[in-house]
């Protein structure tokens, strides 16, 4: 992606110092960049990286023809080094190379930008679940003391509640130093951001300046990326280790959260801990005593700065551990006792995360929720659990061209935890449904208690026609998304909107 910046224009050689020899970089003035071919404009250098399925510097020719007059690429990829005598020969242009461009792009784009980092102080929250819901809940309490707050992440981007979608977690380097251009621009004070562990292993923050680094907790994920644990747990650790923070927020009661405990420096470290109890508690900030409410969960909070209640709208003991998150980081900021009581007492859920959805008295309550690991799905129906007078549903399926390891773990949660179980497409891209599905029941130790709906609507439908009134209805791995991915294409969809309609016409 590129944007505009709002400057005349920025010297290529003050973009490329110390990355490349000045004799190897012309005089001239940049006044756009891109690492999309499709996104370049007059002027533009041009970042051309390797991506998952394709190599930008295969795209430029055409980003030459669309007005790049700078191309940057990798001088030590070989297939770089195949392709540019044979491309530069095509057209007229500079072409530059860089040894470990990956790590070098994030500052050269945050240069070109005007390192808008430095002047915004930037929360990085990673992990493999919570990160969604910890970054809303910063946003959400930072606003609620009228601190001038901007998030990234899964719900999109912007200041506020006012966000515009976007097509990654994290975004690319291009679209991610706009963002924070853009926010630095309206004034912004804070901006909250969550950090995918692809984000970190493509060294798309790096030129982020994180002041602020949060760890939620380590569980299977993206294993078809990183190809085991070690290699997942050692990306999400790069934001605890690359960068000059001023404080790491850690959780105590997860076993990554220990390791980088025990590794990292203890000046600037708020360990949090659900599970730890008096004064020989491993962590800073812990709990002291919860209570499941009609409204949600109320919290007692021991912290440094004193005990700290909370009464929330939040559902679910992760839901502990992310409001411990939020008031550890609060305090990570220097925010005084009575500032973070007003901020974090009356927190609200965030659409498609533990969301409960009421019809009349005769039909079954729903819950959407994003779970979409053996983990998160066991703490999204032990939760729901708590809230179910009669049964308890579960509808989930797994992604298709993903960690298909994790489709058994899944199925086994489902079958200890739920007392119904509909097993249903969620996102197949271009795996046959069928195969994912067999692969889910290969968990179940008794595979006729699972019923398969492929249909995603027609299962949701079926599931609240069919449960009592007191029954609770579980509709997991989608949450907030709006689409439904089948072979390269993707349908307008909502579990959302269909939990609505069916509860508004019952």
């Amino acid at each position: 992606m590129m944007s505009k910046t709002q400057n005349a224009g920025r010297s290529l050689t003050a973009l490329l110092q110390g990355f490349v020899s000045r004799d190897a970089v012309p005089d001239i003035d940049i006044l756009n960049i891109a690492s999309n071919s499709r996104a370049v404009l007059e002027n533009t250098l041009f970042i051309a990286l390797a991506g998952i399925n394709s190599h930008a510097i295969d795209f430029a020719i055409d980003a030459v023809k669309s007005g790049a007059v700078v191309i940057l690429y990798d001088a030590g990829d070989e297939y770089c080094r195949r392709r540019v005598p044979l491309l530069s020969k095509q057209v007229q242009a500079h072409w530059i190379g860089i040894e470990g461009l990956d790590r070098a792009n994030g500052e050269i784009v945050s240069r070109f930008y005007g390192e808008p980092g430095k002047s915004l102080k930037i929360i990085g929250v990673t992990g493999t679940d919570g990160k969604t819901s910890v970054t809303h809940l910063l946003t959400q309490a930072l606003g609620r003391l009228g601190k001038s707050t901007a998030s990234i992440g899964t719900l999109g981007y912007g200041v506020g509640n006012e966000l515009q979608p976007t097509t990654h977690t994290t975004p690319d380097t291009v679209s991610l130093q706009t963002y924070l251009h853009e926010f630095q621009c309206r004034g912004c004070e804070y901006v909250v951001m969550e950090v995918s562990s692809h984000a970190l292993e493509q060294y798309r923050v790096s030129g982020c300046h994180f002041d602020i680094a949060v760890l939620t907790n380590l569980g299977r994920d993206h294993l078809d990326y990183h190809q085991d644990m070690a290699q997942y747990a050692a990306a999400k650790a790069r934001l605890f280790r690359d960068f000059d923070l001023s404080a790491r927020v850690l959780n105590a009661d997860d076993e990554l959260g220990l390791s980088l405990s025990e590794e990292l420096e203890t000046e600037g470290m708020i360990r949090y801990s659900r599970l730890a109890t008096g004064k020989e508690a491993s962590a800073e900030v812990y709990l002291l005593h919860s209570e499941v409410t009609d409204r949600g969960l109320d919290m007692q909070v021991a912290t440094p700065l004193g005990e700290i209640r909370a009464s929330t709208a939040l559902m679910g003991q992760f839901n502990i551990d992310n409001t411990l998150a939020c008031i550890s980081t609060l305090i990570a900021l220097g925010l005084e006792h009575a500032q973070i009581q007003l901020a974090v007492n009356g927190l609200q859920p965030i659409p498609g995360r533990m969301e409960k959805f009421s019809g009349n008295a005769n039909t079954a309550t729903a819950v959407i929720d994003f779970a979409h690991t053996e983990q998160a799905l066991r703490a999204c129906l032990t939760t729901s659990r708590e809230h179910t007078r009669g049964k308890l549903w579960c509808i989930f399926g797994c992604g298709g061209d993903r960690d298909q390891g994790k489709r058994k773990g899944m199925g086994r949660a489902a079958e200890e935890l739920a007392d119904r179980i509909i097993i249903t497409d969620d996102n197949p891209r271009t795996e046959p449904a069928e195969n994912i599905v067999a692969e889910i029941i290969e968990g179940l130790g008794e595979p006729d208690r699972a019923c398969v709906v492929h249909n995603r609507q027609a299962a949701i439908e079926y599931a609240l026609t069919q449960a009592a009134a007191d029954d609770l209805v579980v509709i997991a791995g989608k949450g907030h998304e709006l689409e439904q991915i089948v072979g390269n294409q993707r349908f307008p969809f909502s579990d959302r909107h269909v939990v609505q309609r069916f509860l508004a016409t019952s």
